[in-house]
């Protein structure tokens, strides 16, 4: 079987499975609605600018956070929090290999979800799996934990990026794949996300989507 052939038949199983299990795009009554996410962070001296910038549009965004990086970062979940976002576990450790004990797993997906909790005074309600893998245990695990597992329906190619023109191209070639309902997968690991933010986010208002509603839209994201 080739890679394309592959990379069809994961995107078919992927959607075949139930919402309630992994979310992909936002619910059909969200209308104009796009729903923007950012992995990776906290990041001091990134996720700031992220955050200024969401709020110049008026924009509400979940944040997947890495348990490790939120000491070297212990003010950015709960402003996070104040501005109006909502917070998610994208793991302790960033392992991504597919298979893992459930022990370790569970062990790993729990030291995030306490770092989350101590350092913003509040749990977190999302769940999204390194590099989005998807299996068995990041299909079932997160509803026993209380959490929504929530993909994405639209890459913005950000993480690839690595000048400021490559991150201003990424963010004209996503606002011209968008569609309503679409969750975007961005990330706060490097500056030049604010670059592809420039350009992403007042094309996205221009073509008439609704930032704000994507966060209200999600089943347990109303306002914090």
């Amino acid at each position: 079987m080739v890679a394309t052939e592959v990379i069809v038949l994961a995107t078919t199983v992927k959607h075949m499975i139930p919402e309630r299990l992994l979310r992909r795009r936002l619910p059909s009554a969200a209308g104009r609605a796009v729903l923007l996410t950012f992995d990776d962070g906290p990041t001091t001296g990134v996720t700031e600018g992220v955050l200024d910038r969401l709020d110049a549009v008026g924009a509400r965004a979940v944040f997947f956070l890495l348990g490790r990086k939120i000491p070297a970062a212990p003010g950015l979940p709960a402003e996070i929090l104040e501005r109006g976002h909502l917070l998610g576990n994208h793991s302790h450790d960033h392992d991504s290999r597919r298979w893992q004990a459930p022990g370790f797993w569970r062990s790993d997906l729990r030291r995030c979800s306490d770092l989350i909790v101590q350092y913003s005074g509040a749990p977190c309600r999302f769940y999204r799996p390194p590099e989005g893998k998807i299996t068995p245990l990041t299909l079932l695990g997160p509803p026993a934990a209380g959490l929504q597992h929530v993909q994405w329906s639209l890459d913005s190619d950000d993480w690839s990026a690595r000048s400021a023109d490559e991150a201003r191209a990424r963010g004209r070639d996503a606002a011209d794949r968008a569609a309503a309902g679409d969750i975007i997968l961005c990330h706060d690991f490097d500056a030049v996300v604010h670059e592809m933010l420039d350009v992403l986010l007042p094309r996205l208002v221009d073509a008439g989507f609704d930032l704000a509603a994507g966060c209200a839209a999600l089943p347990g994201g109303e306002a914090p």
